[in-house]
């Protein structure tokens, strides 16, 4: 049987037509790719839905407060703005110069999940949806020479695309505020909560400090402060944090695991102790947030390395349920948006999908394209 060449050409556009523009059931998840684009997967549907064409390889990821745009740092610092509904491409501008490289600040291996590869960028958006904070460090060309500045803070304008604000750092923080220090902005906009070895508290108007909130010490002698992060995560609540701390005592070096709750309003900050420190890649919350998820990578034998999913009960602060499964050498996680799945990616290009309830895996998803984000997922409206 043949077929003409007009309508052959038909039948691929109307095929691509319906790939870029097809129907979803609503809960959509999204993830950016080594060729410059940005997936939309469908969590009901469990494959790829669509895809948005980026001007460069994506790299560090923002969520606006109220989920319908995505900020997005490519490896050569242009920012993009994503529209989700629309899937296009709004806005999009470099922040650097033909003489200057930007970066963001570099960060060291988490030490709240000791264990993990999880890295913080610190990063976050005005719940306004007008400025973008973060620490940047600039290297610039001179003839003979490169020339590295001092880092800044700075509040990147999304309406008017530009660098606004910028403020030196204290004396006392000549290199910024620390390699592994997270970001969480107050609802109203006006306050920055930094947490590193205590949650420093700055006005984003002029960037003074205002406020220090000491992390309690552990109920025996010497031990260091219970040391919590912000978690990156889109599924938390604005006016709460949901973590969990990390306290080492002096002698023996044993260490307590716990979960910490902040609400940024009252500044009032609540420890609940579960037991020994052990290794942990990262602690996500559920959309409703009466769960916690992380992964537990226990102590190597015969060259296996165990890795367990533990299930935390967040209003009664214990651990509920935990699962062994198969390890891999790198991998991330995420919640779904509907709390109903889990997700393993970032070893290769797969994405794994679990059932959050009985913590099986179901499916292994091939994307065909290595990923270079993390896989950004939002809660059902």
């Amino acid at each position: 049987m043949k077929i003409a060449a007009g309508s052959l050409i038909l039948a691929l556009s109307v095929s691509t037509a319906a790939f870029s523009q097809a129907v979803s059931s609503g809960q959509l998840m999204y993830i950016g790719t080594l060729n410059k684009k940005l997936l939309v997967i469908d969590e009901n549907k469990e494959d790829i839905v669509g895809e948005i064409e980026l001007d460069g390889i994506p790299r560090t990821t923002a969520v606006s407060p109220d989920h319908k745009r995505l900020y997005i740092f490519t490896t050569q610092m242009l920012l993009e703005t994503v529209d989700l509904e629309s899937r296009k491409v709004v806005s999009s501008f470099n922040i650097a110069d033909p003489r200057s490289k930007v970066r963001i600040q570099a960060s060291a291996p988490d030490r709240i999940n000791i264990g993990g590869n999880s890295r913080f960028s610190g990063m976050a958006v005005d719940p306004m949806g007008r400025y973008l904070y973060t620490t940047m460090r600039v290297v610039t060309k001179d003839i003979d020479q490169y020339r590295i500045d001092p880092p800044q803070f700075v509040a990147i304008d999304l309406q008017d695309k530009k660098i606004a604000k910028s403020w030196p750092f204290p004396k006392d923080m000549d290199q910024g505020f620390g390699f592994d220090a997270t970001y969480k902005v107050s609802p109203d906009g006006k306050l920055l909560y930094v947490f590193q070895d205590d949650i420093l508290v700055f006005d984003l108007n002029t960037f003074q400090q205002v406020d220090k909130i000491e992390l309690a010490q552990p109920p025996y002698p010497g031990a260091s402060p219970y040391r919590l992060a912000a978690n990156e995560d889109s599924l938390d609540a604005p006016d709460t944090v949901n973590s969990v701390f990390t306290s080492v005592d002096p002698i023996v070096h044993k260490g307590t695991l716990g979960l910490a709750t902040i609400h940024l309003s009252s500044r009032k900050l609540e420890y609940f102790p579960i037991g020994p420190l052990l290794p942990m890649m990262g602690f996500l919350v559920s959309p409703d947030r009466k769960f916690g998820y992380s992964v537990m990578p226990m102590v190597a034998t015969g060259g296996n390395r165990l890795t367990e999913w533990w299930v935390w009960d967040i209003e009664n602060h214990k651990v509920i349920k935990k699962k062994e499964f198969e390890s891999r050498p790198t991998f991330r996680f995420a919640v779904g948006g509907d709390g109903k799945h889990l997700y393993l990616y970032g070893a290769g290009s797969t994405l794994e999908i679990w059932d959050a309830a009985t913590l099986e895996s179901k499916k292994l998803m091939y994307l065909n394209r290595d990923t270079t984000t993390n896989l950004i997922t939002l809660a059902k409206n």
